[in-house]
């Protein structure tokens, strides 16, 4: 970005992602705008790759010259913040009010979730640096939304901005990991769901577990990189400790026999739900739960004071 530009930034990006430019009076027909290019750059992205994104390109896709799209957008880094958010745009099928609005954990795993679909809707934006905090109307109505979630939490407003980077950092990682997997079948001819056989069974034979005990025991276990809950119960229906309590004892009352009916129920559902879940979303709900017991143990740190 050269010197003139600069002098532009932020404000002009701005302006142009919340619709508040007027293109010279110069340029092309009306039927040209700043949102038309911005769909045709995602269209060519999403097919293509952002590599084959440029001015001439989206010129050529919408029949008018260079120099005329230029006219709504100064540069081509516009173009990408643009794209960037434009990308973040929630989808015709998706309902913020389908988010859970009285339990702020599974509120964050729902847009952590969405995150993550959107990586693979367009998986060129996580090609993007982010070089500078969320500007456009898209990216800040998903802020809302989280921000929305933890107001419960009585957090104050910087902790709360810090849990909404944890959670973004953490989602976009995942994302990366998903869409370099997915790469590496395309080059590999190895499917993701393949790997954890391939991998294990390909180290297995130079692991001496002498030396690696541990990675030896996740190669025994078969769950090397198939990711958290993957591991098969030694027998029967997993049980929590405190269910196996209530087992142990012949002769629970009745609160705690309804107890221990309740918490299987929630092992039940909560099993259910995993298993509806690919391998990245697996891994995103794990690492997320660890991630906001961490935020339950601050919320006990505040509310104790």
């Amino acid at each position: 970005m050269n010197a003139d530009q600069q002098d532009g930034y932020p404000v002009r990006t701005l302006e142009l992602m919340w619709g508040l430019t007027t293109p010279s009076s110069r340029g092309p027909k009306a039927s040209l705008n700043v949102e038309k290019i911005v769909r045709t750059a995602i269209g060519i992205a999403d097919a293509e790759g952002l590599d084959a994104v440029s001015m001439r390109r989206i010129a050529e896709e919408l029949g008018f010259t260079t120099m005329s799209i230029y006219r709504h957008i100064p540069s081509k880094e516009d173009l990408l913040d643009l794209m960037q958010d434009a990308a973040a745009e929630i989808p015709a099928d998706v309902d913020f009010a389908d988010m859970p609005q009285d339990n702020w954990r599974e509120a964050i795993h729902w847009w952590a979730q969405h995150n993550l679909m959107m990586f693979r809707r367009h998986p060129w934006w996580l090609d993007l640096p982010i070089s500078a905090p969320p500007m456009g109307p898209h990216h800040v109505r998903w802020m809302e939304q989280i921000l929305h979630a933890l107001r419960p939490t009585g957090l104050p407003a910087d902790e709360k901005l810090g849990i909404l980077l944890l959670v973004s950092m953490y989602a976009l990682s995942i994302g990366r990991l998903d869409y370099s997997m997915s790469q590496g079948s395309a080059r590999t001819g190895v499917q993701p769901e393949e790997w954890v056989k391939v991998y294990s069974e390909t180290l297995a034979k130079v692991i001496d577990p002498a030396e690696f005990p541990a990675v030896a025991e996740l190669i025994q276990a078969n769950v090397l990189f198939a990711g958290p809950g993957s591991a098969a119960p030694e027998s029967g229906t997993p049980e929590s400790a405190p269910e196996r309590a209530h087992a142990d004892s012949a002769h629970s009352d009745q609160a705690h026999s309804d107890q221990a009916q309740s918490d299987q129920a929630q092992l039940d559902q909560a099993q259910s739900d995993q298993a509806q879940l690919d391998e990245a979303q697996q891994d995103l709900r794990f690492g997320l739960d660890i991630i906001l017991d961490g935020i339950e143990a601050l919320i006990a740190r505040r509310q104790a004071r």
